[in-house]
């Protein structure tokens, strides 16, 4: 039963996101207090990009009494707003909260915003509007409960806590400050030309094209899968060639997985008008906190599409049901309003969307781009500092390490990043004495994040290529077969597992939800299980060329020299 639950989790949620988490020993969780030695002298920082991984980095740096600056390419109106184009969730799970849980204010705006994983069901409605709309069980979650919220719930919810940090440390000098500016690019980066010990960062206003230099001890590059910041790493920007560091270690690191190009778009349906017919005619009501899949009813490789939404909370009015397909398939090649309503209404005879659907959002969805998942990517460098070590770049979040949704992952790792480089610099701000005992300085504490995150950054990209790659169900022949073939393995290794009373491990992507282990952890575990069955394997095929080569020299032999 419980391998039945497990697969039902794994396929039936397919086209819908990875909601399946893991765990970290690093970090714990006691409440951040807002002091620091009020004689130490604590390094200016800036902070290139103003998105959860940024923030929090913002929020932990200058709860140890740094000063912050937090650049954000996004326009101040728009930086609080609903955007259509990024509808995605969240799911914070405990490596998450590991975060949230260190500043009560945050936590709690999460309880208030999200859904937790206890409270959710799973509908799915197969394109036969013959065959009866199917609820099946969801395993019970091992670990934590997680939390799903909408991305820009998730971004308002640190902004708040950024203007709260503000508001409740006054002039103290033993709490930095959090200044921020939005709608501001990040053009340039290198070490500072005029002044010691100093970084520079060089900024555009998106709205007057004006730019200015700042200059910080400390730069977080925070700004995403494109980061300036790890770019101008790269290519040694100015003064950078001076420094003694390989720049080849920030070469970002690429695999393709079947998950790799996806597109993804979602139409907006009303949360509280959200109906879907049963085989018998009658109406079933979604509920705001159940994961939902709705099939439509054409099974063409370049037709086949699936509306999949998460949970969002009781108060919101709007539910993105996700569109995820190949980027060939026909949704793409729809710009017109009136032909994207047909097709759909075709597609989804379940829906009502004469009824859910306004004329402006079909519209504004037969506009819409979308977005494509990225390959999965690394960058083995971290961090760079000075010969002196006094000042230094880190990266953090998906500036180090990006993939697609699959597995869950993105903003908890990125969030575990914030906090390990929080607990390496805690060394830093010690009493005096123990700087002196210790002589710790930013350079030794960036070459130490960089020695404990690396490791863990690789075995995260591992994770994400191999945990959930068929999840969205995509019609093409080799996604077929390749599901069934992944699947098929999951169960292997899950049977392996029972019978061997634990000894042989779990797959990954069901471990990983284990707070037991790291990232590294739990790739070594699955490796030395592969090991296992490739060396029982090989054993099986020696040993039956062995007893054939036996038969056919020895036995045979004598068994012809008898019968003659």
């Amino acid at each position: 039963m419980q391998i039945q639950m497990i697969l039902i989790l794994i396929i039936q949620l397919s086209s819908i996101v990875g909601g399946l988490t893991n765990a970290s020993k690093n970090g714990h969780q006691k409440a951040i207090t807002l002091k620091t030695a009020p004689n130490m002298r604590k390094p200016r920082t800036i902070v290139v990009g103003g998105g959860p991984v940024g923030l929090s980095a913002a929020l932990l740096l200058a709860c140890r009494g740094y000063d912050v600056t937090v650049f954000e390419a996004t326009p101040t109106e728009k930086i609080k707003a609903f955007d259509p184009a990024l509808a995605y969730l969240y799911n914070i799970n405990f490596r998450g909260q590991v975060f949230t849980k260190k500043f009560p204010s945050v936590h709690n705006r999460l309880l208030k915003r999200s859904v937790p994983s206890t409270d959710t069901g799973l509908i799915v409605a197969p394109g036969d509007v013959e065959k009866k709309i199917q609820y099946p069980k969801l395993p019970i979650e091992e670990g934590d409960c997680s939390y799903w919220i909408p991305r820009h719930e998730m971004v308002l919810l640190m902004w708040d806590a950024i203007d709260q940090h503000n508001n409740e440390r006054g002039d103290s000098n033993s709490v930095g400050r959090i200044d921020y500016e939005h709608g501001v690019d990040c053009i340039h980066v290198h070490p500072s030309d005029e002044h010691e010990n100093h970084v520079s960062v060089v900024v555009k206003t998106k709205s007057n094209g004006k730019e200015k230099t700042v200059e910080a001890n400390l730069v977080v590059g925070a700004d995403g899968i494109n980061s300036k910041v790890r770019e101008c790493l790269r290519e040694r920007a100015g003064l950078f060639e001076t420094w003694r560091y390989n720049d080849k270690k920030f070469k970002i690191r690429k695999w393709v997985t079947p998950a790799t190009g996806l597109r993804l778009k979602a139409l907006q349906l009303p949360a509280d008008n959200y109906w879907v017919q049963d085989a018998n005619g009658q109406k079933v009501m979604i509920k705001k906190n159940d994961l939902v899949a709705v099939r439509g009813k054409r099974t063409g490789p370049l037709e086949y599409l699936s509306l999949g939404s998460l949970p969002v909370n009781h108060s919101t009015t709007i539910r993105p049901a996700n569109c995820i397909t190949r980027p060939n398939h026909v949704l793409w090649n729809m710009k017109n309003a009136a032909e994207m309503k047909t097709w759909f209404k075709d597609n989804f005879p379940r829906l009502d969307l004469d009824d859910m659907i306004s004329d402006h959002e079909w519209e504004r969805f037969a506009k819409a781009d979308g977005l494509a998942f990225p390959p999965c990517q690394y960058s083995p460098g971290l961090q760079v500092s000075s010969d002196n070590n006094e000042y230094g770049v880190v990266l953090l979040g998906d500036a180090a390490h990006a993939f697609s949704p699959d597995i869950g992952q993105g903003i908890n790792a990125g969030l575990m990043d914030a906090v390990q480089f929080n607990e390496i610099l805690a060394k830093t701000c010690a009493d005096e004495a123990s700087i002196e005992s210790t002589k710790i300085t930013l350079g030794a504490a960036l070459k130490e994040y960089e020695r404990i995150r690396a490791p863990e950054t690789r075995a995260l990209i591992r994770l994400a290529r191999f945990g959930s790659p068929y999840q969205y169900n995509q019609p093409w022949l080799k996604d077929r077969i390749g599901k069934k073939l992944w699947t098929a393995n999951v169960i292997m290794r899950v049977f392996l597992n029972k019978l061997s009373f634990g000894i042989f491990p779990k797959p990954m992507i069901l471990a990983a939800s284990s707070k037991k282990l790291t990232y590294r952890q739990l790739v070594r575990r699955a490796d030395l299980g592969t090991l296992g069955l490739v060396s029982a394997v090989v054993f099986s095929i020696l040993k039956i060329f062995v007893s054939h080569t036996l038969f056919r020299e020895k036995i045979l032999p004598g068994v012809l020299t008898f019968v003659q």
